[in-house]
């Protein structure tokens, strides 16, 4: 009975969203407030039903219904918890849910912005928003119903793809999606404020900002929990691979991060809106995009839903509504905003948009590896591979002036500057990333043209965000300065785990031992371990440094789930500062000893480290952002 009130729920939702969206339409026309104002409850409604049809869905996997398909499908009974819950969303048909969930979230923070200053603002923001919900709402009750029955029902489930059972995998969707969705908020507010009448002043840019900054923010962290549980997961020692579906979720966050400093701009200078409006349409419809490419079949991945094309086709031709009206629209209207003014290179505004059109341009060169196999498959019938060395040539030059012009970007003034006040201001970053650089190179005692360049880049970014952190340290607004900083400890941690990475692939037995750097691995034994829904054989390995001294037992395992016949390596890990240490324990058996992968990974904790300063400068510019938001209502 809970599952069917859920699907209800479901239909319930798409009536209330379609009031959402006409109402305010025929309200506008006759100049009826009554009728615009309408938007405003169903949009609580609308959260409310998905919210409570969501809670169905997640009931009927913590009971184990398997009278359910999408649960029979994705669970079993000796599932933990934990991954029953994770469950609702690790398929196709749940995901598209809590994307549905997500929407009615966002919806609902638009209609928090309405007054009677803004009414015919927001009402239209909510219209636009109502039929993005109303399309997915379709998709979903049409092709991918996650309450159909299976009659009769399963006596036991079908299990769960095993390596999708981790934390960090469990909570990267909803953060991954919150990202997604989040532009959708963002592209609503776009549509309303590019019809408006030009007697109507609302600071629109104002708005938009915080959905940009929550969208971009949850973006970066969803990215990275991606990134971690690839790395450790995995088994292959790297933490990005250039795939598809990464690229997918790394395209929008490009857009994101050149819209986010384009809107600095529009609220300082009055500068730059129609281009701020282009990026807003642009984010959101390489989100979508996104979810066709994870969802049409057409892509072979891990991170994929294998699915009927048919599928694939409906939101290809819903982006193409969406992107169609939006950008004639933009075509229409965006004149209104257009300015005629100038930037020098030498001042904050310059330095913003040079960055931007960089972004664009990584974003355009990522989309063309990304898409261009796909065209010559369907055109063609011939697939070919677009790789590592494609995007290491590509998208690194571009990223590199990028990166300088984001360090000096900070401490430069809003106008133009004289160029001997801005050398004084940069010096002393210049004289401290030189200083730490070669500290850097000669403690690891190994040199080239990438690592030189990309140490210099992070300590560059560092450098300078340090001094100003300093300088600004009773300023409560340091978000930026914080994620900035972030960006620097990153590309520290991607120079350092790619150049100076060192792996080592050999086989061992009992009591074996392998050196790497300076270190002493010892393969002591091998153990049969059960875990909660597997068996496994751990690997026990004894780490000794040049002087014989215990630094860790690393033991790495080799899984097999027997609900689903899957196999899955589980690396072990010890972490520092300055490196990991990463086994994995491949095939093998006790006569012949085993397959064993060591990597000693360099500087790669600051990666994470990096992303989580990028999220935490992300949520405190967002709360500043909303404050300022507030203060338009009182």
């Amino acid at each position: 009975m809970i599952v069917e009130i859920g699907h209800f729920l479901l239909v319930l939702a798409l009536f209330i969203a379609g009031l959402q969206g006409t109402l305010p339409i025929i309200g506008a026309h006759r100049n009826n407030h009554s009728l615009m104002a309408v938007a405003t409850p169903a949009a609580i409604i609308q959260f409310i039903l998905i919210l409570g049809s969501f809670t169905a869905l997640t009931y009927a996997f913590l009971v184990s219904d398997f009278s359910v398909i999408n649960v029979a499908s994705n669970s079993h009974t000796e599932k933990p918890t934990l991954y029953k819950i994770s469950g609702v969303w690790g398929n196709h048909e749940g995901s598209m849910l809590l994307w549905m969930l997500v929407l009615t979230i966002f919806n609902y923070f638009i209609f928090k912005l309405y007054n009677q200053i803004n009414s015919t603002f927001i009402s239209k923001a909510l219209e636009t928003q109502a039929f993005i919900i109303i399309g997915f709402l379709l998709f979903t009750l049409l092709t991918s119903n996650p309450f159909e029955r299976i009659l009769p029902a399963q006596p036991n489930g079908l299990g769960f793809n095993p390596i999708l059972q981790d934390p960090a995998l469990a909570i990267h969707p909803p953060l991954l999606y919150i990202g997604y969705v989040g532009f959708s908020a963002v592209f609503s507010l776009s549509i309303a404020t590019l019809s408006l009448r030009n007697n109507e002043k609302i600071p629109w840019y104002i708005y938009m900002k915080p959905f940009v900054m929550a969208a971009w923010t949850f973006l970066t962290i969803g990215i990275a929990l991606g990134s971690v549980w690839a790395y450790y997961e995995l088994g292959w020692g790297g933490w990005w691979f250039w795939d598809p579906v990464e690229n997918a979720s790394f395209m929008p966050w490009l857009l994101g991060t050149a819209l986010l400093h384009s809107l600095i701009i529009v609220e300082k200078k009055k500068s730059l809106q129609s281009w701020v409006l282009l990026l807003s349409i642009l984010a959101f419809l390489l989100s979508v995009v996104g979810t066709f490419l994870v969802r049409s079949g057409i892509l072979t991945s891990v991170h994929t839903f294998a699915l009927d094309p048919s599928r694939g086709i409906y939101i290809l031709a819903f982006t193409a509504l969406l992107g169609g009206y939006s950008l004639i629209l933009f075509g229409v209207k965006s004149k209104k905003y257009l300015k005629n003014n100038y930037f020098s290179f030498l001042s904050k505004e310059g330095s913003i948009l040079i960055n931007n059109i960089l972004m664009v341009i990584v974003c355009a060169t990522v989309f063309l590896g990304t898409i261009y196999p796909l065209l010559v498959e369907a055109f063609t019938n011939n697939k070919i591979s677009v790789g590592e060395p494609y995007y290491n040539s590509t998208v690194v030059p571009i990223m590199i002036p990028a990166i300088l012009v984001m360090g000096i970007g900070p401490i430069l003034s809003w106008g133009r500057e004289d160029k001997s006040k801005t050398f004084k201001k940069i010096f002393p970053s210049i004289l401290l990333t030189v200083v730490i650089t070669v500290f850097i190179f000669s403690f690891y005692q190994s040199y080239n043209l990438i690592g030189i360049v990309g140490i210099l880049l992070a300590f560059w970014i560092i450098s300078n965000n340090l001094i100003i952190l300093f300088q600004k340290i009773a300023n409560r607004s340091n978000g930026m300065i914080i994620a900035h900083l972030g960006i620097g400890l990153l590309i520290l941690g991607i120079t350092g785990s790619s150049v100076w990475q060192e792996e080592k692939i050999t086989r061992m037995k009992i009591n074996n031992e392998v050196k790497i750097k300076k270190y002493n691995i010892i393969f002591k034994e091998i153990n049969e371990i059960r875990g909660p829904n597997y068996v496994a054989l751990q690997g026990n390995f004894l780490v000794n440094d040049e002087k014989k001294n215990i630094i860790t037992k690393l033991k790495p395992e080799n899984r097999f789930y027997p609900i689903t016949s899957n196999f899955t390596t589980e690396a072990s890990i010890h972490t520092n500062l300055l490196r990991d240490l990463y086994i994995v324990l491949g095939e093998g058996n006790l006569s012949d000893g085993w397959v064993v992968r060591i990597y000693y990974n360099p500087l790669v904790i600051w990666i994470w480290i990096g992303a989580l300063a990028i999220f935490l400068g992300g949520i405190v510019t967002m709360t500043n952002n909303l404050k300022k938001l507030k203060s338009l209502s009182k």
